[in-house]
């Protein structure tokens, strides 16, 4: 009876072959010791024929291992001792850079260890196709009063749109400070108390669009407070959070002197 040949000592299978800038992928890295000795501190290594791996695919989240860039060429996810004959498999899941550039990028991958490491091997191939379609919207949000003795103060919403493709069905949700009362809106609208919500039909990529709202504070109000604005949703999916929102500070001397 014929007795099959024992697992390479690295293999990748791929969640999908095809991906679009901004989209995410699977690649499961699976290790195998053929040694009579344990692989002490095993690594999965993946790496890109065509290009440094880290300017095309940035990592996500890892499972079976601590993953992590171990330099702008390689990816790698630790798995600890591996026993002879045994084997673990640890799954990377990446985001291709919205800047990559189209085409094929083969998959170098490679069973390292502390104290002995096996040749890397190659494939399979991903594929960067299609534009992306995702619009990075940056939000920020300003405050002016009314004058110098006032107790209204006027809030001013923007979006920018950083692209790549052009954004629609943009909402923006906020909230203002206890003690502030909804004068008027201009392209935001009250939703509930001291809640707001600014809609945005459509931003161009490149351009800006701003929306307003006004509120009065009352005559007993003294002190800090704050107003703070949040992406809610919008269309194609947005890549950073991190610039979705916005928070801005004023202080009542009294009711009618405000500052921003």
């Amino acid at each position: 009876m014929a007795v099959a040949a024992p697992p390479d000592p690295s293999a990748v299978t791929l969640g999908a072959g095809d991906v679009a800038p901004g989209g995410t992928f699977t690649a499961s890295v699976e290790l195998y010791n053929p040694q009579n000795f344990t692989v002490t501190g095993a690594n999965a290594q993946l790496r890109v024929v065509e290009a440094p791996i880290t300017s095309v695919f940035e990592l996500v989240s890892c499972s079976g291992g601590a993953c992590y860039e171990y330099s702008p060429t390689s990816y790698r996810g630790v798995v600890g001792d591996i026993a002879p004959d045994a084997g673990a498999t640890v799954i990377f899941t990446f985001r291709v850079k919205h800047d990559a550039p189209l085409g094929n990028y083969t998959l170098e991958h490679q069973f390292v260890g502390g104290n002995y490491s096996f040749a890397a091997g190659t494939g399979p191939v991903v594929s960067v196709v299609g534009a992306a379609q995702i619009a990075d919207l940056a939000v920020s949000l300003g405050a002016s009063p009314r004058g110098i003795l006032t107790s209204r103060i006027t809030y001013t919403v923007s979006v920018v749109n950083n692209g790549p493709a052009d954004a629609s069905s943009v909402r923006i949700g906020g909230t203002y400070a206890a003690g502030l009362a909804w004068n008027s809106g201009n392209g935001c609208a009250r939703d509930g108390s001291r809640s707001v919500v600014c809609a945005f039909a459509s931003i161009p990529v490149g351009q800006t669009a701003s929306a307003s709202f006004s509120v009065n504070a009352g005559l007993l109000t003294i002190g800090s407070f704050s107003a703070s604005v949040a992406r809610v949703s919008s269309s194609p999916s947005d890549p950073d959070s991190g610039n979705d929102s916005a928070r801005r500070s004023c202080a009542a001397l009294t009711g009618l002197l405000v500052r921003c």
